[in-house]
């Protein structure tokens, strides 16, 4: 343009051409205000603008005839730039008069995401002794601060844009972490640990009132929460019996207390000592009943995962056995998401065998599952990966629970997060089935 020739891949390739342009719409402007007497100018004008446009189309031939030779981003590279480190977020330019800039705009931003095939494919690649160039559609998680309609960004999203289309990509210099294959036990990302004084700490009030005020905001709760805020309400404050709401929930149609009600109205009394020694006996026959079905559970797990006796397990693996005990004691069934939820997502003591008898690497056990992929993180941190795994599911989760039916996702279309897909089985009832990671890392 102006006798000046552009190379695609110069920094400021359409700054002289953005200003033209510019320059074209105030001149067409002024002339469609101009008086039809003024005749001088109003040739000046159009003379000016036929040469500007004139010029804008030379420039814009040359740089799709450039583009058409040679692109400057392949989906190679791009992957190998930004897409195999953890959410790299990346601000991204469409060449000027590409498909993508006219469908999506000239600038947008966001992370590129891959399914499990698509990562695994390109991690091949870029490790092969000839890397080739490809000019691909490539998907993208638009950053959702910018604005852009739902139907585009489901396009980018599922469908994506071409590779060849880019221009220029912006991108932090915050250090490139890459977690995918990694081996090793992991962390979660930005984990910020606070450490808390409990003493003094009143887990009866505490608990009561988290679920008193998830049914002040209207979240639905669980027959066990239900039982447990019936139980410590009516300990903690014994009027709250003729309480409407107290009366619907922690009675039968014949007018007797629930068992489970009951159930925490002793263990609430037993935390805080202020229990008789009939009701620890009472309190006693509730732990022995609930020690059968759970030893039941553990007991069908068990010859699930390695088609052992429990006599036999327990032989063999004390140490993992003495974990499972301590489990079957304190684990409480729980809620865990209740935020913008068509029913409660919860997990109970099947759910909970399920996931980490067969995934936990520090519960690692021979027999059926004994090549079962692991998770890459301690005991403590699985429960928060499930928690993650389903809020970023979430949307779709509600769509089958609406439908009352189950969710499922695995395969080429399960959850990434930090390097690992991970599969996950939801019931319609909200019980979480199955949880675990797709593949084992590299060794």
């Amino acid at each position: 343009m102006f006798g000046i020739v552009n190379k695609i891949n110069e920094h400021s390739l359409y700054l002289l051409n953005d200003m033209v342009e510019n320059q074209v719409r105030a001149a067409e402007k002024e002339l469609a205000n101009c008086p039809a007497e003024n005749t001088e100018r109003i040739d000046f004008l159009m003379t000016q603008i036929g040469y500007y446009k004139s010029e804008l189309q030379k420039f814009k031939d040359n740089v799709e005839n450039q583009r058409k030779e040679k692109f400057q981003f392949s989906i190679e590279e791009l992957y190998a730039m930004y897409g195999q480190y953890e959410r790299k977020y990346i601000s991204v330019e469409f060449h000027k008069f590409s498909e993508s800039a006219t469908k999506f705009g000239r600038n947008i931003a966001g992370v590129i995401v891959y399914s499990k095939a698509e990562r695994e494919v390109l991690e091949n690649l870029i490790n092969s002794d000839v890397v080739p160039r490809t000019n691909d559609y490539v998907k993208f998680d638009f950053s959702k601060s910018e604005t852009i309609s739902d139907e585009l960004r489901h396009e980018l999203l599922n469908t994506g844009f071409k590779s060849g289309d880019i221009y220029e990509i912006l991108a932090s210099d915050y250090p490139m972490q890459k977690a995918f294959n990694q081996p090793g036990q992991k962390e979660i990302p930005n984990t910020i640990e606070v450490k808390i004084d409990p003493s003094g700490f009143d887990i009866n009030r505490s608990t009561r009132w988290l679920l008193g005020q998830k049914i002040k905001s209207g979240y639905k709760l669980t027959d066990i929460e239900w039982a447990k805020f019936c139980g410590l309400s009516i300990y903690l404050e014994p009027e709250s019996i003729e309480v409407n709401i107290i009366k619907e929930n922690a009675f039968d149609e014949n007018g007797n207390k629930k068992y489970l009600v009951r159930f925490y109205e002793l263990e609430a009394k037993l935390y805080s000592k202020d229990i008789t020694g009939e009701e620890i006996m009472e309190f006693n026959e509730f732990l022995k009943t609930r020690k059968s079905i759970r030893i039941e559970s553990i007991v069908r797990e068990i010859k699930r995962s390695t088609n052992k006796t429990i006599e036999k397990f327990k032989s063999e693996y004390p140490e993992i056995y003495e974990e499972i005990e301590i489990s079957r004691i304190q684990f409480d069934d729980e809620t865990l998401v209740y935020h913008n939820v068509i029913i409660p997502i919860f997990w109970d003591y099947e759910s909970y065998l399920h996931i980490y008898l067969r995934h936990c690497d520090e519960l690692g056990i021979e027999g059926h599952f004994e090549n079962k992929t692991k998770f890459q993180y301690t005991q403590k941190d699985i429960r928060r990966i499930l928690v993650i795994a389903i809020e970023k599911l979430l949307p779709q989760i509600n769509e089958k629970l609406k439908a009352n039916k189950e969710f499922r996702i695995y395969g080429d279309k399960s959850l990434y997060f930090n390097g690992n897909h991970y599969s996950l089985h939801i019931l319609a009832n909200g019980k979480v089935a199955a949880f675990h990671p797709l593949e084992n890392p590299t060794k």
